[in-house]
């Protein structure tokens, strides 16, 4: 969407000056897309680092009474995100003064 209404006022802005003016625009605009659109390459490429991959599944119920129950995952707290996260067919939660987890927490 954001491409499309983009290239819709540039093309708008370029029919309204003379050829010489609108070669003009069009280069440096082009110069500064090829630059972003590199650094958004570079960015992907290198970007923040990933923890690993996470899948909980088939965690069964849990139950806390004051305390900490868990039958899931819990990833330690930490500057890098996990990978991608899949939690399916996990069991019921239930807490009563403490917290209990049957997929997936960070921290």
């Amino acid at each position: 969407m954001w491409t499309g209404l983009g290239v819709a006022v540039l093309a708008g802005v370029l029919s309204f000056l003379s050829w010489d003016r609108a070669d003009q625009v069009a280069g440096v605009v082009s110069a500064v897309v090829g630059v972003a659109a590199l650094g958004a390459g570079v960015y992907a490429a290198v970007g923040p680092p990933r923890g690993p991959d996470v899948r909980v599944s088939a965690t069964g119920r849990a139950t806390s009474r004051g305390g900490d129950a868990n039958t899931g995952f819990v990833a330690p707290a930490s500057t890098a995100p996990p990978g991608s996260v899949s939690v399916d067919g996990t069991g019921d939660a239930e807490a009563d003064g403490g917290s209990a987890n049957t997929g997936f927490r960070q921290g």
